[in-house]
Order: structure tokens, then sequence, then C-alpha cells
């Protein structure tokens, strides 16, 4: 807690000495070579930033490191080993287990079963929707042929072919 702590304060405020004094700097030589106050504060913004984050990425990488890594602690604080999987494999970047590798495939294969059975099982509610149609469709024809006195192959021509 400690080192993180006092990463972060020397991190902070060097990074505001790296903007300040390059700012305060370049904005006094502006107003000495008679820019108007808003042209010399612009100029000095543009070169303290400039000067600021060069002189950050060069000398402030270890604080940053370990401010970094205090993010990450403080972010995954509360969080469990199933939360941290979860997160991965929506972010595509899990790194894959063996053993959940196993658990994903058969899923995989238990899910493709399942998915044949079902239409397996809607094929044949088909056929056998099909086959009561077709028989009550010729029951019904001779039933109203046999009211006209006609037998069953009279009232269906395509039963005659």
């Amino acid at each position: 807690m400690k080192r993180t702590r006092s990463a972060w304060i020397t991190y902070t405020v060097l990074r505001l000495v790296f903007f300040a004094v390059p700012f305060a700097l370049v904005y006094v030589l502006g107003l000495a070579l008679r820019f108007s106050m808003m042209t010399a504060a612009l100029v000095a913004a543009v070169f303290a930033a400039l000067i600021g984050i060069s002189l950050s990425v060069l000398l402030l990488s270890k604080p940053r490191s370990i401010a970094a890594e205090s993010i990450h602690d403080w972010r995954n604080r509360d969080r469990t080993a199933d939360d941290i999987a979860e997160d991965a494999a929506l972010d595509g970047d899990a790194e894959i287990r063996p053993e959940a590798a196993t658990e994903d495939a058969a899923a995989e294969d238990t899910a493709a079963d399942d998915a044949a059975e079902v239409a397996a099982a809607g094929h044949a509610a088909a056929e056998d929707a099909a086959a009561e149609h077709t028989a009550a469709e010729g029951a019904t024809a001779g039933d109203a042929a046999a009211s006209r006195g006609r037998t069953a192959a009279d009232a269906d021509p395509d039963a005659r072919a």
C-alpha cells in the first residue's frame, strides 16, 4: 500500500512539474518576444505538453508501471476467478485450460446430440403428420364418394393414376 501510494504521488507530482516548468519558461519567453498573452499561453501549453509527455515517458517508467499495477489490482479486488474467466472469454483473449477445453468439447457434443435428436424427432413428427393427413384425405374422399354412390377411386383422380 505504501509503495503504490508513494508511486502515485511521485508520478503525479513529477508529471505536474514536467508540465509546469516548461510552460512557465516558454510563456515568459513568449512574453519577452512580445507575443500577446493569449498566443504566448497557447504556444507555451503546446510545447509544455510535448516536453512533459516526453520526459514522463523517458523518466517515469517505474512509477508508471507501479501505478498501472495498483489500478489493475484495485479494479480486480472483488472479482472471483469465474468473473475473470468470463470477462476473458467475452474479450476473446481467454487462455484455454485443458479441463475447460474438455468441458467445452463435451458441452458442444451434448448440444450437437440434442440438436440431432430434435431434428430427428421433428422429421419423424412431420412424416407422421403427413401420413395422417394423407389417410384423412383418403377417408374423407371415400366417405364423400360413398355417400354419392361412387368409389373412392372415382372421387380422387390422382388415385386412378
